[in-house]
């Protein structure tokens, strides 16, 4: 009994630690969208951040924590929230994952390159937590002090303050999500983020508090669980980090209370395993891959939900060609320029380590060619390549050095163990995509390091497979420069491989199964097929690269190429460009020989930089560039090609308008010049009658990108009447009620509240200025309760228990999620605010639809009751018949332009029936 107890009591403190860590996750995932791989990073450097305060600068332990966790957090929290995940909010998962994996490789080194150059070059008084060899303090006593409160189970110290912090963080996240309005307009957003905009809940504020609350208790998990694992190291941090992803996941990466349980029950779980199952006794970490085993589970079940998919791929337009206006000898010479250096460099005037740093280099970059198949081009995000790098590798060492085969046949077989390998990964993908298939390969990652790489028969030992490099007729592999030449001509060889699939009919299917998979079904595309083709293709390339590295290290050992060294990976190339070939050949070099030149220096004549002795400066900016280039997946290269294409266009510019060209009228017809725009607002705005409107639009045009859907609109809706917008499907209704809403943009014209000019005013701001819009798929959050739905807009009880007066039914169902309510019920929810708060402005689109003709009469009663408090309301339909009957005046839109506006009075049959045949004209 002694046994289970301390078994269960010691992976309770692990466990506490992962539910801290699960908790801002979910925090943070929840509210803005973002998974943070970077979380053990960030809870690293706030660990680092307090042992500098706590050991150099000798400040007490409770003010060292006190500002570490109250000052330092909140702002490195703001800080990270600005600089990168602000704005990532509305670009692809894709993108979101590989910027959180540059901010992984960059946090630690950046922190451990600022100790470093402090004490080195500014002799601070601060101190490198990797040189110490003891336990870092926490906010017990130290040293640490141990109890027996029963039997033979012994607590320390350490273990109490992680539990009494992780009873903390429980009671105050719950009070903060189910207690607090900063709370509720997190998880609104969560619900909805776009219709909290139009509830007036400021989404950037929300950010903010969710990024600043995520790493709070970042900081507090490093602080507290630095002395539990014994030396502060960031590699520790990572594995725990990913561990509490796994609990993040059982909580279906929305409930933070199941989150914590679940980070509670896997620290237990995995004790508990390490104790008594018997079975695993000679399974070595197999304990540790228990974790990773649930999350792969978690994963799959939450895959059942189809809600809850992020898409089978990151859906992106295909990259635009910036070369495509010149010819084809012109866009291949820089290559063709660039290997021909490289071979002279290589073979001539390079001398010492660098013809070795050009052969690694060139293997590299066959393995991050992996990336440009399964990422750049099936658009998934795969985590878990390192894996089939060192499978390969090992296989290969094995038969060759313990069963004595010919170099040839052994790779071929390790190809395809990491063929296999690579199908059993893309298993996964067939039910998941995005951030949830990221997770999987990453949890099939580890997994694989914990226990398949730790298999003697397969990876020899502690030393590995000894391969030694052999000739290929004239050619010696010894001779560093041979060997590179001949890993250059692989590269090349793969590099026109892939181009060739990209241009191929299985490279286009590719594209298509990762744009949508239900159109590509449609076309007769096979989704399972194109999916585990593109893993397998991924899997032999990087597995054929893994295999050349170890023969370039004369060794293959399961160290060669871990998990978290393919993260880095991963950073690199996203920084050159992980769509293209030549992106991860440059990046294969410069992992290779950015160590070198950093610590040797640039010298060009006189001038030059002397380098740095600091092993951290790679990390830094890979992941620093990997950050900022994660929202242009094209990489380095095609931005300075998309640079030179603007620039191109702006010389061809200048040379047509010297030669007297003047601008092409058939452009100009169909994309008109900013100029032209506004002229023609000022003009359809100037004889324009909106005195006394609450709402005016003048002359407005809107769209999307590059299309644009209203042309020089003009509308006016005034106090105590209601206008009906009328007009056939498509014809721009609901994008006018979004650019009124604040929620399109207007790219010419303006808009109205009461005569002041709100155009630049975002859709929260109008919504607290009083235009609120009652979206076409019901303006509920279906997530929050009845109640919670009610106190977004009614944050006072007794403005609620009035709302319950005018709907008795929403006050018997206040308890249930708004989900759970009928079509009438949830119109009534969305409506039963605004009669308790009229606004200036009520914008309802198609709120008809789908309802029964005795609910939609009791809506438009509403409608007439809301005219009679003052309110001027705005009611878009495509079916006229219901609407009319209440309405004062009415506009007919056609293709985006208002074709007719007057009294209800005038509008008859035949107008209608014109209206929606796109024939009207104004009555006679």
């Amino acid at each position: 009994m002694d046994k289970f107890l301390t078994l269960t009591i010691s992976g309770m403190v692990t466990g506490a630690i992962y539910s801290i860590i699960a908790s801002g996750l979910t925090v943070s995932y929840t509210s803005t969208g973002i998974f943070n791989l970077s979380y053990g990073a960030i809870a690293f450097v706030s660990a680092l951040v307090f042992f500098e305060l706590n050991e150099a600068a000798g400040w007490h332990v409770i003010v060292s924590f006190l500002v570490t966790l109250l000052v330092f957090a909140p702002l490195f929290g703001a800080f990270l929230n600005f600089a990168v995940f602000r704005p990532l909010a509305r670009a692809t998962d894709a993108a979101k994952i590989m910027a959180t994996v540059g901010l992984l490789v960059a946090l630690p080194a950046l922190s451990r390159w600022i100790i470093e150059t402090g004490i080195s070059t500014f002799s601070l008084g601060l101190r490198d937590p990797g040189t110490q060899t003891f336990t870092p303090r926490g906010l017990g006593p130290s040293p640490k002090k141990t109890y027996k409160p029963f039997g033979d189970v012994i607590v320390d110290s350490n273990q109490i303050v992680v539990f009494v912090a992780a009873a903390i963080v429980a009671i105050t996240l719950w009070i903060l999500m189910r207690k607090t309005s900063l709370g509720l307009r997190m998880r609104a957003v969560v619900d909805k983020a776009e219709l909290a905009d139009l509830r007036g809940v400021d989404e950037g504020r929300t950010s903010y508090a969710a990024w600043i609350i995520g790493v709070m208790l970042a900081a507090l998990a490093g602080i507290v669980g630095a002395p539990v694992q014994g030396r502060l190291l960031e590699s520790n941090f990572d594995i725990v980090m990913f561990v509490s992803a796994a609990a993040a996941v059982l909580g279906g990466l929305r409930s933070i209370p199941y989150a914590f349980l679940g980070g509670l029950a896997l620290g237990v779980l995995q004790n508990l395993t390490r104790g008594y199952a018997s079975f695993a006794d000679d399974i070595r970490g197999f304990d540790a891959s228990v974790p990773f085993i649930l999350l792969l589970a978690g994963l799959v079940f939450i895959a059942r939900d189809r809600s809850r998919r992020s898409g089978t791929a990151a859906a992106e337009v295909p990259p635009p060609d910036y070369l495509a206006d010149l010819p084809v000898w012109r866009r291949r010479l820089p290559w063709a320029i660039s290997g021909v250096l490289f071979v002279i460099y290589t073979t001539v005037l390079s001398d010492g380590i660098w013809p070795s740093l050009m052969g690694r280099g060139m293997v590299l970059g066959l393995i991050f060619m992996s990336w440009v198949v399964v990422t750049g081009i099936g658009g998934m995000v795969s985590l878990a390549q390192a894996t089939f790098v060192t499978s390969a590798a090992l296989m290969t060492g094995r038969l060759i050095s313990n069963n004595g085969w010919p170099f040839l046949p052994a790779l071929i077989v390790g190809v395809a163990l990491a063929v296999v390998i690579g199908v059993i990964v893309a298993l996964p993908a067939l039910r998941l995509g995005g951030l949830p298939l990221a997770l999987a390969t990453l949890a099939l990652a580890f997994a694989a390091d914990l226990v398949l790489f730790q298999w003697d028969p397969l990876r020899g030992g502690q030393t590995g497979w000894k391969l030694n490099r052999f000739d290929i007729g004239p050619l010696d592999l010894d001779n560093e420069r041979t060997f590179a030449m001949v890993m250059f001509a692989l590269v090349l060889l793969a590099a026109l491989l892939v181009r060739n699939l990209q241009r191929s009919h299985s490279g286009r299917a590719m594209v298509a199964v990762r744009t949508s998979e239900p159109a590509a079904q449609t076309s007769g595309l096979s989704v399972v097929r194109s999916k585990l083709s593109i893993f397998a293709l991924s899997a032999a390339i990087a597995g054929t690269g893994g295999v050349l590295l170890s023969l370039f290290n004369e060794s293959a050992n399961s160290s060669n190429a871990l998990t978290q060294t393919g993260l880095f990976w991963l950073a690199t190339v996203v920084l050159f460009g992980i769509r293209r070939p030549g992106g991860a050949i440059i990046a294969g070099l410069m992992v290779s020989t950015s160590k070198t030149i950093f610590e040797s220096g640039i010298h060009l004549g006189s001038f030059g930089w002397d380098g740095s002795s600091s092993t951290r400066i790679p990390n830094i900016l890979f992941g620093i560039g990997a950050i900022q280039l994660a929202r242009f997946p094209d990489g380095s290269i095609a931005l300075t090609a998309a640079q030179n294409y603007a620039r191109r266009l702006k010389r061809r510019a200048a040379i047509a308008t010297e030669a007297g060209d003047g601008v092409d009228e058939t452009i100009e017809e169909f994309v008109p010049a900013a100029s032209t725009l506004a002229a023609r607002a000022v003009h359809g705005a100037a004889h324009f009658d909106t005195d006394g409107a609450a709402l005016a639009l003048r002359a407005v045009h809107s769209g999307y990108g590059a299309v644009e859907v209203l042309h020089s609109v003009n509308l006016a809706v005034r106090p105590g009447s209601i206008t009906a917008l009328l007009g056939a499907n498509g014809a721009g209704k609901s994008t006018l009620c979004a650019t009124a809403a604040g929620r399109v943009a207007v790219t010419s014209g303006s808009i109205e509240l009461k005569g002041v000019d709100v155009t630049s005013l975002r859709g929260f701001r109008r919504a607290r200025a009083g235009v609120v819009l009652a979206p076409e798929t019901r303006g509920i959050f279906p997530g929050l309760t009845v109640q919670e739905n009610l106190q977004l807009w009614l944050p006072s009880a007794s403005e609620r228990d009035r709302a319950y007066e005018r709907f008795p039914v929403l006050g018997e169902r206040r308890a249930l999620p708004a989900s759970s309510l009928s079509g009438g019920e949830q119109q009534m929810l969305t409506l039963a605010p605004l009669l308790v708060r009229p606004p200036e402005v009520l914008i309802a689109d198609e709120p008809s639809l789908g309802l029964a003709p005795l609910i939609v009469k009791q809506i438009m009663d509403v409608f007439v009751e809301l005219r009679n408090e003052g309110v001027a309301l705005l009611l878009v339909e495509e079916k006229a018949r219901d609407v009319l009957t209440v309405a004062d005046t009415v506009a007919f839109i056609e293709l985006g332009r208002i074709t007719w506006e007057g009294p209800r009075a005038e509008v008859d049959d035949e107008q209608l029936a014109a209206a929606y045949l796109g024939q009207l004209a104004a009555p006679a």
